[in-house]
């Protein structure tokens, strides 16, 4: 027999470290460990021990990858890794712990977990389910989620550990994935999670080296029960390059051969020792076994294998396990060790492979007729007994079932698999039922909403060159075209909707004039679906340039052709798109009332009620509704959660919910939507908008540098984005635009102005206007003295003002005159207006400090102090700390104030409280904090309390102003 340690050996450093990680996820913050090394270097072996020594701390869920050719079943070890769950808590309790969600859990039929369907299914919606599955079970007790050998992952579970690790934050779950590293390659599927698993601050890497002399006489140490010669370690290290697995290999074969000293030198070799030892018939049936796969049931094995008596077939198992070659599992076999089995299936010969082969494809074949889901194995099969005829059907069917089960991943690959067979098996198209463009274009579906989006647009391009222009698949494969360019960020978009309308009225004239073959294979309602949604959809990148007059048109048109054909999404979303359009050209009643009738319309229409969700609290954020604003983006907010689009409107709703927490002042709970919501944002439209949000929200609170270096981190992303997208173009100049007033660089500030000063106002959402022209004006007053430009620019923004018709500017107007004309009585007449409740929390303590500073440049010093004292106290009020350290800086420049941090206050602080100072200072967050020192969030949150408390500081603002004139310790 195998001989093991019980003691772990030379593995102390890597325990301890998925012991600090466990400790770690226990506090309440998510890891993930990535645990890396090659082929037998003890992966299992240190998970294994891992596991012994803390299962009293965590529940442990383990998923196992299954090497099936790189195209396994959608979801195999997440399946896995769940099924222990359900059978401990049961399908009722799985379903109310994953909330709302819940349902979703049922597409995976191996976790047998009932409940109603969802028609409108998305492969979000699962990930959710599993996600909120394990916050809730990690609630009660920290989880550890084991995914083993990641090298042989399906694509459907690579997508849902890949959502896990970026989404899951602040609960109590500790991922762990193993892989080998010779085997995650260019090309791999894994390959760009492992990059990013490196690059994550969140993640542990375990890299498993091979020992070294000393190890390895440990190990032999513990294996033999006594020292072993210095010459033995020596040979043996030599013979086993220090891998563990080798080693336990050699010297267990060493102890149990007749004549030591006659094992082999090549390490293949070395892992057929025990196979070769076994008689003729337990060899066959381990053939068979290798065939299969790592682990195979009894009953297939049994199936495979009828060409024996069933005693014999038995007594070759109890052999084969007896000599240490394989295991009994719960339901069936695997081999001891994948390396054993991989050098056991290098002996099988070709065609006798090919006979198991297709062996295992009849016996799989029987059980989806019984209605199991094994259509990947049976293709996989088929495939290994070069049977293509059997094979592609087989693929297609797999195509099929993964996405019945929202595995768009796994959908793409079987897909693929089936393209590549096309050109190869007779009557391809009867086989699959549609024909070769048609699987083109699911592919390229498949692969954009598994967000591969780049490889979607090549399997287009190759689509496209194949396809007969002017044809109605021609008009369908742009419009998937110009939907992956539009996620993509990438120029083309409206180019291709609009050729694809172009197309589509084309034919509709041609069938008009009588042309008989024009729309002879097309159903007449699909023609038309696919026409409106073309129109609604090029209505839609159409606002997003200001081309509104156009849009509207289009999208009256479609949401009138859909309500026709009786698709109400559809035209629950052109007329939504018509009410942005109302906005964008003034027509603020047309707009809300459009909305609400958009929501009539979608009913309990999931998507259609995000579109409306997205844009009508857009458009309460511009008419100054913050509270209204707020309430529907989180409305919103919980039913992309529930509808599994938290990865896409999900993140435009964050964004839309954080806008009107920053105008109220919350920014705590900004703040925690933007930590939530960035990782899980991916280089797509709204991740612009987050980092965005995110620069705002460190500006507010009076970190300009972080809110600079944030700006400067998603240039090329807002490059993109602004390329199609004029309202971010002028979202980012404006907040940039600030940045550089607060960092004193008034030049940079000019440039981002005139973008508002030098455009045609038309096509910029005038919801833009007011807040941007105030900021417009503070610049026009700094750079006064420096161009003579900017009387010319404050007559353009008075005629912007002037000119505009949206309902803020009536608050906004007052303040941007007194930047433009700045007295006494234009400030007083700011301040006036400051606390109108559609203007933000920092206007009135800005107005405040405004007022202050002209008083005093009037004499005014005593009303000037008061006032001063005022614009302090309610920006540390508000938590405003940009505003808080400007007038701050005006006090003591002027002489109005003169405050420090008393000796006393300063000796409170501990040294961590110090170090935590002057990463507070740098504009770190609670959970950066925590990873600079390497303590949990909450133990930073705790430090920074205590020091607000010990310095008098209501705010952190306030606390890192303090800080620089911290006595020295």
């Amino acid at each position: 027999m195998t001989r093991q340690t019980q003691t772990m050996v030379a593995r102390d450093a890597e325990l301890a470290q998925l012991a600090d990680a466990l400790r770690v996820v226990t506090g309440g913050e998510t890891r993930t460990v990535a645990v890396a090394g090659e082929a037998g270097i003890g992966k299992t072996r240190l998970l294994t021990e891992f596991v012994a020594r803390h299962a009293g701390d965590a529940r442990v869920l383990v998923g196992r990858c299954i090497d099936m050719g790189g195209a396994g079943q959608a979801y195999t070890s997440i399946a896995g890794a769940l099924r222990a769950l359900t059978g401990e808590l049961g399908d009722d309790e799985v379903r109310r712990l994953a909330g709302d969600a819940g349902s979703a859990l049922q597409r995976l039929p191996e976790l047998a977990v009932g409940g109603a369907t969802q028609s409108d299914a998305s492969a979000g919606g699962l990930h959710e389910a599993i996600m909120l599955l394990l916050e809730a079970v990690s609630a009660e007790r920290p989880v550890v989620l084991v995914i083993e050998d990641l090298h042989w992952v399906d694509p459907a579970s690579l997508a849902v550990v890949r959502f896990l690790s970026r989404a899951l934050t602040a609960a109590r779950v500790l991922i762990i994935v193993t892989y080998r590293t010779e085997d995650i390659g260019r090309g791999h599927i894994a390959r760009g999670f492992v990059t990013e698993l490196i690059r994550d601050r969140r993640c542990v890497r375990v890299a498993l080296e091979r020992l070294d002399r000393h190890a390895t006489r440990a190990l032999m140490h513990e294996l033999l029960s006594h020292a072993p010669d210095e010459s033995a370690v020596d040979a043996l290290l030599a013979r086993s390059d220090g891998v563990p697995f080798y080693i336990e290999e050699l010297v267990s074969l060493e102890a149990c051969a007749d004549e030591p000293g006659t094992l082999p030198d090549g390490l293949r070799e070395l892992l057929l020792v025990r196979y070769e030892r076994l008689s003729e018939e337990a060899r066959r049936v381990v053939r068979r076994l290798a065939v299969g796969g790592v682990e195979v049931a009894h009953d297939l094995l049994a199936a495979v294998s009828e060409d024996g008596e069933r005693s014999e077939f038995e007594d070759a198992l109890r052999e084969a396990m007896a000599g240490a070659v394989i295991l009994a599992t719960p339901t069936g076999y695997s081999f001891r060790h994948a390396l054993v089995r991989e050098a056991i299936l290098d002996d099988v010969l070709p065609g006798e492979r090919e006979r198991l082969h297709g062996r295992y494809a009849v016996e799989y074949e029987a059980r989806a007729e019984a209605g199991a889901r094994v259509a990947a194995a049976i293709a996989h099969h088929w495939e290994g007994a070069r049977d293509a005829a059997r094979a592609f059907p087989a693929w297609v069917r797999a195509m099929r079932e993964a996405r019945a089960t929202t595995g768009y991943a796994s959908a793409a690959q079987h897909a693929e698999r089936a393209l590549s067979l096309w050109e190869v098996v007779p009557d391809p198209e009867r086989a699959a039922g549609m024909g070769r463009l048609e699987l083109m274009g699911r592919t390229a579906t498949y692969l954009r909403n598994a967000g591969d989006v780049e490889r979607s647009l090549g399997v287009l391009e190759a689509a496209l060159r194949e396809c007969a222009p002017g044809t109605f698949d021609h008009a369908m494969l742009l419009n998937n075209q110009a939907r992956g360019l539009a996620i993509a960020a990438r120029p083309g978009s409206i180019e291709s909707y609009r050729e694809a309308l172009a197309t589509l009225d084309a034919l509709a004239a041609r069938a008009r004039a009588g042309s008989v073959d024009a729309l002879a294979a097309q159903d007449a309602v699909a023609f038309e679906s696919l026409r409106a949604d073309v129109m609604v959809s090029l209505a839609g990148r159409l606002t997003l340039i200001g081309e509104d007059h156009e849009a509207l048109e289009l999208a009256r048109e479609g949401a009138a052709l859909a309500h026709r054909i009786g698709r109400a999404r559809l035209e629950s979303v052109g007329v939504n798109i018509g009410a942005i359009c109302h906005a964008h050209l003034g027509r603020v009643d047309s707009a809300v009332d459009e909305l609400e009738r958009a929501r009539h319309i979608a009913g309990s229409d999931g998507p259609a009620l995000l579109r409306y969700w997205v844009n009508a609290s857009d458009v309460a954020q511009h008419l100054g509704d913050y509270p209204r604003a707020l309430a529907i983006a989180e409305e919103g907010l919980a039913a992309a959660r529930t509808l599994g689009a938290d990865r896409t409107s999900g993140i435009v709703l964050a964004s839309n919910t954080v806008d009107p927490l920053l105008a109220l002042g919350r920014w705590e709970e900004a703040e925690s939507l933007l930590e939530r919501y960035l990782p899980m944002a991916l280089a797509t439209t709204g991740r612009s908008y987050l980092v965005r949000d995110r620069a705002w929200l460190q500006l507010l609170r009076g970190d300009a540098p972080g809110a600079a270096e944030t700006l400067a981190s998603g240039r090329a992303l807002f490059a993109s984005t602004s390329a199609f997208e004029l309202q971010s173009r002028v979202t980012v100049a404006h907040v940039t635009a600030e940045v550089s007033l607060a960092l004193g660089d008034p030049a940079r500030a000019w440039r981002e102005a005139q973008l508002l000063l030098a455009q045609d106002p038309q096509p910029v959402h005038p919801g833009h206007v007011p807040p941007f022209a105030w900021t417009a004006a503070r610049v026009i007053s700094r750079a006064a003295r420096e161009s003579p430009e900017s009387e010319v620019a404050a007559g353009r923004l008075r005629e912007l003002i002037r000119d505009g018709g949206w309902p803020t500017l009536e608050a906004w107007a007052p303040l941007i005159e007194a930047e433009l004309s700045p007295s006494v009585s234009t400030r007083r007449a700011a301040l006036a207006v400051a606390d109108d409740p559609r203007l933000p929390v920092q206007v009135r303590p800005d107005a405040l400090l405004r007022l202050a500073e002209t008083l005093l440049e009037d004499g005014e010093r005593t009303e000037a102090r008061a006032c001063l004292d005022r614009a302090i106290a309610e920006a540390r009020d508000r938590g405003t700390g940009g505003v808080l350290d400007q007038a701050l800086t005006f006090g003591r420049s002027a002489g109005l104030r003169r405050e420090a941090p008393s000796r006393r206050a300063a000796d409170q602080l501990t040294d961590r409280e110090r170090q935590v100072l002057g990463l507070v200072a740098s504009g770190l967050s609670n959970r950066q904090i925590g990873e600079r020192l390497f303590i949990s969030g909450k133990t930073a949150s705790v430090h920074v309390s205590a020091i607000l408390r010990k310095l008098g500081a209501t705010n952190r603002a306030e606390a890192a102003h303090l800080a620089r004139d911290l006595p020295p310790h």
